[in-house]
């Protein structure tokens, strides 16, 4: 067994019962999320195609559409999974039986009937020009609040261990947990409570977009692959004393990288290359993740053996998906490359790899892990989870590959209309992808209880 898992059977069994609420609030919140997501997506995809396609009502027009998708997607469907997946990440190392339920559940609703009123708003015209934080600013200090409620409570447990001893996937959960209410308060305060004036902008935007996606989600995601790799294939991490190189390294160097998507920009020179050197230096966790990750499972045929497991097999593609998108990060950082991608969707490609291949494809396995203990229920239909799964992974790859022609259509190589074919088919693949989830999810959830087993399709 691995050294990040300990606990006795019945002490695991009280404490899923102690989370069972939240978490099955925030799992279903996510899923609703990711549906309406799934939705956005698809008809922003077909804009692209078909530009008349819904062009009579204001509500409908690309610009709304798209952010409304964005944020649907990062804080409705990623942020609730994300807490679900801390929370009992952390209550299960830590063995934290939660006591007040009632506040994490409190938070969680407070946290989506705040999203749904800015979104709402968005749709209706108010929002404001930052990406991912369009929605009217009065929101920012409900979601803060919202969000202490609900995803603070990895803390207290993390606190709370009966034990001195500490996992790499806590580390994780606790940075990224106390990233997300630092930078939403002091990216709305110098952008639109107190705005600042000039250059500082677009740096103080940089730096909140690069933290929210490489440390929030990225630093949850990371959390979670210690997590399963270990328990799934029953062993210990390979080179687990890099880990917390590791860890500090990615902190500190994600951080800054901000300025490195403004290069070209009319920002101070050295600032630029401040962001630059930081991206460069993400090569450090970067390897020390993939020997963590690959050393554990390469030797005795491990990766084959973790196909035939269905968490194992979504965190795989999760994890060389987090490799490329790091890496690509990495090359595209430096000035000469950096100019051949700039004002393209190659961003976009990279983006969704980070955020959907990489941390979508985590949670989708984690899912798969907590729901049967959390219900006591087999997944319905084995069927449903192959399709998931090729349909997600498929779709996925089909959204970067239309990226990359994206960026051939600006450079004029490439007709734009054909160029947005590749993300129409991905979209409806995705869409078909997470309908079979949320089919599956649902029919689990609402099935009579009986005994929990494990079962990898």
């Amino acid at each position: 067994m691995s050294q990040e898992h300990s606990s006795s059977r019945s002490s695991v069994s009280r404490i899923d019962a102690s989370v069972s609420l939240p978490v099955r609030l925030f799992i279903i919140s996510s899923i609703l999320w990711l549906l309406v997501a799934s939705v956005l997506s698809l008809i922003v995809a077909l804009k692209l195609q078909v530009p008349s396609f819904l062009s009579d009502c204001a509500w409908f027009t690309y610009g709304r559409l798209e952010v409304l998708q964005r944020n649907a997607f990062i804080y409705g469907w990623a942020s609730n999974a994300l807490f679900a997946l801390n929370l009992w990440i952390m209550s299960s190392l830590a063995r934290f039986e939660l006591k007040s339920s009632w506040l994490p559940v409190l938070g969680g609703l407070v946290w989506n009937l705040t999203l749904t009123y800015g979104l709402i708003q968005v749709l209706l015209g108010q929002l404001n020009g930052f990406a991912l934080l369009e929605m009217p600013k009065e929101v920012a200090p409900a979601m803060v609040v919202a969000f202490l409620f609900a995803a603070l409570w990895p803390a207290v447990a993390f606190a709370r261990r009966p034990t001195g001893n500490v996992f790499v996937s806590q580390w994780y959960i606790i940075g990224a947990t106390f990233v997300f209410p630092v930078i939403t308060v002091v990216a709305q305060l110098m952008l639109l409570w107190c705005p600042t004036l000039g250059v500082m902008q677009a740096l103080v935007h940089s730096w909140f977009y690069q933290n929210l996606i490489l440390l929030w989600l990225g630093g949850s995601a990371l959390s979670a692959i210690y997590y399963f790799i270990a328990k799934e294939s029953g062993r210990t991490i390979s080179a687990y004393y890099l880990a917390t190189v590791g860890f500090w390294t990615y902190f500190l160097f994600a951080s800054w990288t901000g300025p490195a998507t403004l290069l070209g920009a009319p920002i101070p020179v050295w600032l630029q290359s401040v962001g630059v050197v930081a991206a460069l230096m993400m090569l450090v966790p970067i390897v020390i993740t993939a020997v963590n990750f690959f050393g554990t499972l390469a030797p005795r045929s491990g990766i084959a053996q973790s196909w035939n497991n269905t968490t194992l097999r979504f965190v795989l593609v999760g994890t060389v998906s987090f490799i490329v998108s790091a890496l690509l990060s990495v090359v595209f950082s430096t000035r000469s490359l950096n100019a051949l991608v700039r004002f393209t969707e190659f961003t976009q490609a990279q983006e969704h790899l980070a955020v959907y291949s990489f941390v979508s494809m985590v949670i989708f396995g984690a899912a798969y892990y907590i729901l049967p203990r959390l219900t006591g229920s087999f997944w319905p239909s084995a069927k449903l989870v192959h399709l998931h799964f090729w349909a997600s992974t498929l779709g996925s790859l089909l959204f970067v590959v239309a990226g990359l022609n994206h960026g051939w259509a600006a450079h004029g190589r490439t007709d734009f209309a054909v160029s947005a074919l590749p993300g129409l088919v991905a979209a409806a693949l995705l869409f078909v992808g997470h309908f079979a989830f949320a089919l599956n999810a649902f029919g689990m959830l609402t099935a009579e209880e009986a005994p929990s087993s494990r079962r990898s399709y």
